[in-house]
């Protein structure tokens, strides 16, 4: 449920919060509420000695009437009641009332009967907060004192009703600050994974705190290291693959000198083979680091015209569909990876068919066949470098191994990706998913 950085820093500022709220709510309660409960209850001696007075001054049946206007006090209230039904019951309900006693009675005349009870009258869950003070105005009728202490500790249903309210109020905020701590972690981690498919990715911006300044500087340093690396090895291909390619030369002219046909034709066969090998195997470490310049393809034009030279060649080769608008992006490398699919194509099916479909968003491209298709377990070994689906190593269906491989490398750089499904009766899908920048869509 927490396994984001984000959810895990929201709930712990949320629950901190919230304990902050309630801790702060008890310390008040048993420290700053006594000192108000205390002035307070000087108060309410004051107002009860006031409407002692004024009931003992009044005539009986006036008493009730007055009484009304004496109720001002929004955590005590009068009431009267007879004085013979109730003093029986009168109590001192408990001895912590001393002080409570000492300041209702300092106001009050020497012959005035005081007495403490619980409430009967009241819900459960109020009632240890209440007590009634019961002060008898003559023989007949006595004055009620209903007093309910508001600085007392509040129910767990109060107290989780409060922390619910501090809750909601503050969880905005929390989120908001939250998002502004890890926005740039975000970004971070999607160059970061941009840079994983793309080596031409722009390396991270080096804003923000200072923790993120130096993740993003050593992130930068690591970046720079790998593509020199990468630069480096495909430099040591390119010499190894040219310094091959004279040895190989004076091979093959030396096998064509050989007399015996079917040996002569053998040994030409091995060499050329050597040489796509190494060829391929160039092509590949280049493909994944692309130095060609960017330029805006047409992408109608781009593909029909190899479909011609498919069919130019004898293929089952068809196109469905049109892009919206050009493309940008490496021509050459694009080239060679759209080849290498619709010759996978007609290699392992006796046709194919490539259909675009284009958004604003994304280009689209699959090449579809009509051959045996590929079992679960290979949909993803077959991009593995020198891997061949054909285990025969026949050269004729097996190839070198590299051209899923290469192709994938050079639409990665693009920023895009290639998927293998598939199809509901026999073939293959091959989805090739190009993004398409601002810039391309002007």
């Amino acid at each position: 449920m927490f396994r984001s950085l984000s959810a895990r820093l929201f709930a712990i500022l949320t629950v901190g919060l919230g304990a902050i709220q309630v801790i702060s709510f008890i310390a008040f309660m048993n420290f700053r509420g006594q000192e108000i409960k205390e002035q307070m209850t000087r108060f309410l001696g004051a107002d009860l000695s006031f409407a002692y007075d004024f009931m003992r001054s009044l005539p009986h049946e006036q008493r009730l009437a007055w009484l009304a206007r004496l109720n001002q006090g929004f955590h005590y209230r009068f009431s009267l009641e007879p004085a013979k039904a109730q003093r029986d019951d009168f109590q001192t309900v408990d001895p912590s009332l001393a002080t409570l006693t000492a300041i209702l009675k300092a106001d009050l005349p020497p012959e005035a009967k005081l007495s403490f009870r619980l409430p009967n009258d009241v819900p459960s869950s109020v009632r240890d907060k209440s007590i009634q003070a019961v002060l008898a105005i003559d023989d007949n009728e006595a004055l009620v004192l209903h007093l309910f202490d508001p600085f007392s500790m509040p129910s767990e249903g109060s107290l989780l009703l409060y922390l619910g309210v501090v809750l909601l109020a503050v969880s905005p905020f929390v989120w908001w600050a939250v998002h502004l701590s890890t926005r740039q972690i975000d970004r971070m981690l999607g160059t970061i994974e941009q840079f994983g498919r793309n080596l031409n990715a722009p390396p991270l911006p080096e804003t923000g705190p200072e923790e993120l300044k130096k993740a993003a500087q050593a992130v930068n340093a690591m970046r720079e290291r790998i593509v020199q690396h990468i630069e480096e090895r495909t430099q040591i291909l390119a010499a190894i693959a040219h310094d091959l390619k004279t040895p190989l030369t004076r091979l093959r002219l030396r096998a064509e000198a050989v007399e015996n046909s079917a040996q002569r034709e053998r040994i030409v066969s091995e060499v050329e083979y050597m040489a796509s090998l190494v060829s391929e195997g160039l092509d590949y470490a280049r493909s994944a680091h692309l130095c060609e310049s960017s330029s805006l393809i047409e992408v109608n034009h781009w593909l029909e015209g190899m479909v011609d030279d498919a069919q130019d060649a004898g293929a089952t080769c068809r196109i469905k569909g049109q892009a919206l608008a050009p493309y940008r992006g490496a021509l050459r490398a694009l080239t060679r990876a759209m080849q290498n699919l619709i010759e996978n194509a007609l290699k392992f099916g006796s046709e194919a068919e490539i259909q675009i479909e284009d958004s604003t968003e994304r280009l689209l491209i699959r090449v579809l066949d009509n051959g045996p298709g590929l079992s679960d377990a290979l949909i993803e070994k077959v991009f593995d470098p020198f891997f061949r689906a054909e285990m025969s190593r026949n050269r004729d269906t097996g190839g070198s191994g590299l051209g899923l491989s290469i192709a994938r490398n050079i639409v990665r750089a693009h920023g895009g990706e290639i998927h293998l499904h598939n199809r509901a009766g026999d073939g293959l899908e091959v989805l090739v998913e190009l993004p398409r920048h601002r810039e391309d869509r002007n």
